[in-house]
């Protein structure tokens, strides 16, 4: 066979290059197509990894959500025994006044405790006495009252007329009763057939789990004028804490707000997470309203900077994860994290009352150019959500210092999250609530009981008072800080 001359080879090169050319495009687009997956696999598996490593010291995520092989942050050993230290003031029950005693034994030795003389039988004529009391409770039984409705016949129409029941008889219970429903299914968090076990087994009190509903929906409509005074005084306090958690609803996902002061706690129920209901729950007038302590949930992000607080908790989280992220990452969360301890330092100290306010705004005051220098490195040179994170914060930077603007004000929103942690382990225990009537026992009772609880007052004789007023027709007492008689 005969070779190609070289005159004739070029001609059938034409042929050849653009299909090298486009062989060689070709490869290319799919090494374009693989490095962009393997960009993608990269990313999802830092996301796997940091979701694995996520846990309550490094995110917003409850500590009852970390699994029993995840060691929590603990401090370092000081050195010390357990228990109270050396020199510490001690806590001792106090006795009760002899009128509150209903009881009173003497113990009396009829010879002497070192030689064995025997004493005369008449007392002392200087008594002294060591008192100890012992607290034990009486049987209990139930008082049962039996309303009869007595028939009259009427001589005129020849028609039975029964007598009416009284004013409040409208359950086969009393108002005692009730509050202790209340008390152990809202306050205590039980599930209803553990209720009505105990009831029975400490009360001799058997009630059906519909009357127990029934019961629950007494209670909530007892609470409505003090849980309404709460609501319509939220708006009027200089400062709040607000935090919210997912709740259930006859299945059906629902949110609980929470706003929180020194004094009480208000909760309500929504099915939405959003401004709307946050504004519906702080309506503004004006454009005035309290200063909220919250974490950066795009719901606050419309309040302007004086009137927000971003919550150093949360940020400490989120700068903690970026520590364990590694690289600059790691060094950007130190960095943070060590000028978060030395702003919160002084504060500690101010609210034990071991520096003047003008002493400690002059401390933490020195420690706002220092944090700049973190975070606009980090908003350089870290990752994208350190970036994120960085620059966010540069942008609300004067929310960063408001809580030292106002009275009151506090660094964290811790306040707001303990208030909701008895939220978070009722819905653990439950299925959530199936009716509006239920939603309403929820809110009305973690609002009575926590405020109640923040200013000191008895959850069970509070309760008892207003089923009482409920059943005869006035309002329950006010939730609001009692004056000192």
């Amino acid at each position: 066979m005969s070779q190609p001359s070289v005159d004739q080879q070029p001609d059938a090169l034409p042929d050849d290059v653009p299909t090298l050319q486009a062989l060689v495009q070709d490869l290319r687009a799919r090494v374009r197509e693989q490095q962009q997956l393997l960009t993608a696999l990269q990313a999802q598996v830092q996301e796997l990894v940091e979701r694995e490593k996520r846990s309550s010291g490094n995110s917003s995520q409850p500590p009852s959500s970390d699994p029993p092989w995840r060691q929590r942050r603990r401090k370092p050993p000081t050195g010390k025994k357990r228990g109270g230290q050396h020199g510490h003031p001690g806590h001792y029950r106090r006795l009760v006044p002899a009128s509150a005693v209903d009881h009173v034994v003497v113990c009396t030795p009829d010879t002497c405790g070192h030689c064995g003389g025997h004493f005369p039988q008449s007392s002392p004529r200087q008594r002294q006495v060591r008192r100890f009391q012992v607290f034990e409770l009486p049987p209990i039984r139930p008082e049962i009252t039996e309303y009869q409705a007595e028939a009259r016949r009427c001589r005129d129409c020849g028609r039975r007329t029964w007598g009416a029941w009284p004013a409040g008889v409208n359950r086969c219970v009393g108002p005692r009763v009730q509050a202790v429903a209340a008390l152990l299914s809202g306050a205590c968090r039980l599930p209803r057939r553990q209720t009505q076990a105990l009831l029975t087994d400490l009360f001799g009190v058997q009630l059906s789990l519909g009357t127990l509903c029934a019961l629950e929906a007494d209670t909530a409509r007892a609470l409505a004028a003090p849980y309404a005074e709460l609501a319509s005084t939220v708006p009027r306090v200089p400062v709040l804490g607000v935090d919210e958690t997912s709740w259930k609803e006859a299945g059906a996902l629902h949110w609980i707000w929470a706003a929180v002061t020194k004094q009480f706690a208000f909760f309500h129920v929504d099915r939405h997470r959003s401004r709307a209901v946050f504004q519906a729950l702080l309506p503004e007038a004006a454009g005035t309203g309290p200063v909220v302590i919250s974490d950066r949930y795009s719901a606050y992000g419309h309040l302007p900077a004086e009137r927000r607080s971003l919550c150093w908790a949360h940020l400490a989280r989120d700068f903690r994860a970026a520590e364990e992220r590694g690289g600059i990452d790691a060094v950007v969360g130190r960095w943070v994290l060590e000028v978060f301890g030395k702003g919160l330092a002084p504060w500690r100290r101010y609210r034990a009352g071991e520096l003047t306010r003008e002493a400690f705004l002059t401390e933490i005051r020195a420690r706002q150019q220092e944090l700049q220098a973190p975070l606009h490195w980090g908003a350089g040179h870290g990752s994208r959500k350190t970036r994120t994170l960085c620059s966010g914060l540069l942008d609300q930077w004067p929310s960063l210092w408001t809580w030292l603007e106002v009275d009151g004000g506090e660094p964290t929103n811790n306040a707001a999250e303990r208030a909701l942690r008895p939220a978070v382990l009722w819905r653990k225990s439950s299925f959530g609530h199936q009716s509006e009537t239920g939603e309403q026992f929820v809110e009305r009772m973690l609002t009575a009981v926590t405020s109640l609880r923040l200013q000191g007052r008895n959850v069970w004789e509070y309760l008892v008072e207003s089923c009482v007023a409920a059943r005869q027709g006035t309002s329950a007492p006010s939730l609001l800080p009692q004056a000192p008689a």
